[in-house]
């Protein structure tokens, strides 16, 4: 049986916002020259280039980005699905942050990416470290799941979502990682590359935020809910090379 599989990247090929490691590099050099694969992530393509060697970007069969609302091939932008950030949303962030009892704010804590807008208590500008000790305290608190809550309760035509250790990814209900799946299937293999696709192509997922209420819970649902597909939730990249050590015939 022939397979394709799908990566989400933050927490999944690479540490939370960091580069990939080289051993895992080492490990998937070989590997993503021997298989088909996708990739997804609720970043944008510039972040995405911070974390991946672009020898791995190139062999992808088409990158998602913006939890799937930007689609690029060979470095061009294939669709772009805009989304207008509503002022009463941008004044509740506001309002959401003022009121959080985490004490710290380090800078860019309302992202608007064109198609979602991305939302942290803490601010992207922290370090490592501080980031490190918010996702700690987030543990405890659940603020976010929280803030994803009271979010999609005031604008229920919008979802919000965990993404990464520090912030909550906001789009269009329904514009989130499962929409993937058509374009690949549809838009993608059976137009573009119907030499790699048969009734029998396995499709696998992996990724790190698959509980519900996390970005990537759409889409492992979905994987879930059709034929022919699978999916695995990872703990870190050393748990990926794991699952796909285990998948090698």
């Amino acid at each position: 049986m022939d397979r394709i599989f799908i990566f989400d990247i933050d927490g999944t090929l690479t540490p939370s916002r960091l580069m990939m490691t080289k051993e895992f590099a080492k490990f998937f050099d070989k590997w993503s020259s021997k298989n088909k694969y996708y990739l997804v992530t609720g970043s944008d393509l510039d972040k995405t280039k911070e974390q991946l060697p672009t020898a791995y970007m190139d062999r992808a069969e088409a990158i998602f980005t913006c939890c799937g609302n930007q689609m690029w091939r060979d470095n061009e932008s294939i669709y772009d699905n805009k989304f207008k950030v509503p002022r009463k949303l941008n004044k509740l962030l506001g309002t959401i942050m003022s009121n959080s009892q985490y004490p710290h704010r380090y800078g860019n804590h309302i992202e608007d990416r064109g198609s979602m807008v991305n939302f942290s208590i803490v601010g992207r500008d922290c370090t490592q470290e501080q980031r490190e000790e918010y996702f700690e305290w987030d543990k405890q608190s659940l603020e976010r799941e929280i803030i994803a809550n009271a979010i999609k309760e005031k604008f229920p035509d919008l979802d919000a979502v965990l993404g990464g250790q520090i912030s909550i990814d906001i789009y269009p209900k329904g514009h989130d990682k499962s929409q993937i799946f058509k374009h690949i299937t549809d838009n993608i293999i059976k137009k573009i590359h119907p030499d790699i696709y048969n009734v029998d192509t396995e499709f696998i997922f992996v990724g790190d935020r698959t509980e519900k209420g996390g970005n990537d819970y759409p889409l492992a649902e979905l994987m879930d809910n059709t034929e022919i597909c699978d999916w695995y939730h990872t703990k870190g990249w050393e748990h990926t090379k794991e699952i796909l050590e285990s998948l090698i015939d």
